[in-house]
C-alpha cells in the first residue's frame, strides 16, 4: 500500500546507523529485496521497496554503535522537543534540517530510550506500508512502563490500553484517535534487568523462520529465535554491523485485514 503522509503522532520512518554502509546495503538488500539510492545528504541513503522509500541508512562514526531508530511524525519539531524536555526527556541532536526532506531531532525518554522526531518538508516518511518488506511496528522495552506511558502520552498524545502476548506476558498498545501506533513491554519479563530501555523496529515478512535463517546465511545473528506472540511469530535479529531489529510474520487473519 502506497502511503503519502502521516498524522501527527504516528511512527513514520525508521533508519539504521551503520559504520559500513556498503555492507549494510548488501545485507538488507539480500534479506528484504530492498534497493537503495543516495539521498540529498552526505552519508545518508534511502532503501526502496520497488519504487517506494521504505527506510533510511545513516553512516555512523567509527565509535558510534550501530542501531535502528524509529521516528514519530510531528507538525512542529521544535514544539515537540520542548515537550520532551518539559516531561523529563533529553534531546540528543537537533532539531535540524535534513536537507529539504524534513526537520528532525533525536531525543530520549526519561529512562534513556532514543527515538526520532520527524517534521516533513518535502518528504513525509515511508512511502509503503502493510507489504512484505515494509516496517510494520515499533516497540519500546523499558523498566519504567508507568513513566513511559505518561511521557509519550504528554509528548505525542498517545493513549494506552492493556494487552498480552501469547504466553500471558503483559503488553501495552499505544493508540491515537483509535489508530494503533506502537507497543511497549516491560524489561524483566522477556529481557534481563541489565538491558537498557530501547526502541525496536519490526519488518513484516512472509515467513519468520525463513527470514531468520536467511539472515544467518548473510552473516547476521539470531538473538531471539522465532517466537509465537499471539498476533504472529517474530524473531530478533542482529545485522553483521551489530544493529538489532525484528522480523514479524502475522497470523493469516491479521494479514488479510491489512
Amino acid at each position: 500500500m502506497r502511503v503519502r503522509g502521516y498524522p501527527a503522532g504516528s511512527p513514520c520512518w525508521a533508519d539504521v546507523s551503520t559504520p559500513d554502509p556498503v555492507a549494510s546495503r548488501e545485507f538488507y538488500g539480500a534479506l528484504f529485496g530492498w534497493t537503495w539510492g543516495d539521498a540529498s545528504v552526505n552519508g545518508y541513503s534511502n532503501f526502496y521497496l520497488g519504487d517506494r522509500a521504505v527506510a533510511g541508512l545513516r553512516t555512523a562514526g567509527p565509535t558510534a554503535p550501530a542501531g535502528w531508530l524509529p521516528y514519530v511524525s510531528t507538525d512542529d519539531a521544535d514544539t515537540t522537543v520542548a515537550l520532551v524536555l518539559e516531561n523529563g526527556g533529553s534531546v540528543l541532536t537537533g532539531p535540524a534540517e535534513l536537507s529539504d526532506a524534513a526537520r528532525i531531532a533525536v531525543a530520549a525518554d526519561p529512562v534513556g530510550a532514543a527515538f526520532g522526531v520527524w517534521q516533513r518538508r518535502r518528504f513525509p516518511g515511508a512511502q509503503v506500508a502493510n507489504e512484505f518488506g515494509s516496517v510494520c511496528w515499533s516497540e519500546l522495552a523499558t523498566g519504567a512502563p508507568a513513566s513511559a506511558t505518561a511521557f509519550y502520552g504528554n509528548v505525542f498524545g498517545w493513549s494506552d490500553r492493556p494487552a498480552e502476548t501469547a504466553d500471558g506476558t503483559p503488553y501495552t498498545e499505544w493508540y491515537r484517535e483509535d489508530r494503533t501506533l506502537a507497543g511497549m513491554i516491560e524489561i524483566g519479563s522477556w529481557f534481563p534487568r541489565s538491558v537498557p530501555a530501547h526502541w525496536t523496529v519490526m519488518v513484516l515478512v512472509e515467513d519468520c523462520a525463513l527470514s531468520a535463517g536467511h539472515a544467518l546465511q548473510l552473516g547476521g545473528k539470531v538473538q531471539l529465535t522465532p517466537t509465537d506472540i499471539g498476533a504472529g511469530i517474530y524473531a530478533q535479529l542482529i545485522d553483521p554491523q551489530g544493529a538489532a531489529f525484528r522480523v514479524l510474520e502475522l497470523v493469516p487473519e491479521l494479514l488479510t485485514s491489512l
